[in-house]
């Protein structure tokens, strides 16, 4: 008893100091509230984004969290002018943050994401994605968050893996615009079945593949979007939270990746100007090259396949079944 209370003593300590670190970094980015923030349990989930420009692509992200059982969404507006802030704002369940540094500025928004944890409190399950990004799981229907944070933390995982998977019409991405009274996957509705390649190692998980892949080149579709908080929690990576030693290799997840609507090319080229992502937004760039004088651009192959369910990702291999009753 003596061993595990010293233990505990000093993985606190490591924590705090952690945490600390992170602490005066953060001060330089002034990360404010806009409006009031509504106090939240203990038990609640929370949904942590950070978004620009994003109206009116927010509309299905929100209800579809909101069906899983996220009852609070604590999201950083990066300097939206389309009218994502104002929509945000008008939500009871959304508390929004504006900062004076830009989204490169901020570690590509880790420093935010990492304060907004520290804000709303350790010991509670985070979800953390993108506005592009969709969790799914198998039993969805019948099991909310709640059910899988409890099914997994019983196995002792506290970083969930669930692989990105990029989603795309079948067609030329320009005739598919985005329609936000429906499921993103209503449209682009087809995934690579195959064709994915996996790297373990004893810290960590590298997946990669997809259409991305295929098409520009390759790209790492390793995510951890769903994480239990403590003081240990690091979110250095939107792929690979710290300590490395929670993140699981086995997935009971996916994350649905929308990315190819018709405005694929307009956007891209946005993120290209502003080099606020890695690398001076490098990957955007390759975008741009690969698809900007093509007179039509269809990501469709011999291993697309359609997707009516998470059952498809199953199938496929991408991601596990899960047993509620083990």
């Amino acid at each position: 008893m003596k061993k595990r209370s010293q233990f505990h003593i000093f993985r606190r300590s490591i924590g705090d100091t952690i945490q600390y670190r992170f602490r005066n970094a953060l001060r330089k980015d002034d990360l404010e509230a806009r409006g009031n923030l509504s106090p939240v349990s203990q038990k609640e989930i929370l949904l942590v984004s950070v978004v620009r420009n994003e109206y009116p692509e927010i509309i299905p992200f929100l209800d579809h969290y909101r069906s899983i059982g996220v009852s609070r969404f604590a999201i950083v507006d990066d300097r939206s002018e389309d009218g994502t802030r104002e929509f945000l704002l008008s939500q009871p369940d959304v508390d929004v943050f504006i900062s004076r540094k830009t989204y490169g500025e901020a570690g590509r928004g880790t420093f935010w994401r990492q304060d907004i944890i520290r804000r709303y409190g350790f010991n509670r399950w985070y979800v953390i994605v993108d506005a592009d990004e969709y969790l799914v799981y198998d039993g969805m229907d019948r099991h909310d968050l709640h059910d899988l944070a409890g099914w997994i933390r019983k196995r002792g995982v506290k970083h969930l893996l669930a692989p990105m998977i990029d989603m795309y019409p079948a067609g030329d991405l320009r005739d598919f615009p985005f329609d936000p009274k429906r499921a993103p996957w209503e449209i682009a509705d087809h995934f690579d079945a195959s064709g994915y390649d996996y790297t373990t190692s004893p810290q960590n998980i590298k997946i990669r593949g997809g259409p991305r892949s295929r098409v520009f080149g390759t790209h790492t579709l390793t995510k951890y979007p769903f994480v239990y908080g403590d003081r240990l929690t690091i979110l250095n990576s939107i792929h690979a939270p710290l300590p490395y030693w929670r993140n699981h290799v086995e997935s009971y997840g996916a994350l649905l990746h929308f990315k190819f609507f018709s405005n694929f090319t307009t956007k891209a080229q946005v993120a290209a100007d502003e080099g606020q992502y890695w690398n001076g937004a490098s990957k955007y760039k390759e975008y741009l090259s690969a698809t900007i004088d093509k007179p039509d651009f269809n990501v469709m192959s011999d291993i697309s396949q359609g997707y009516s369910g998470i059952q498809d990702i199953i199938g496929a291999g991408l991601t596990q079944a899960i047993s509620w009753n083990d």
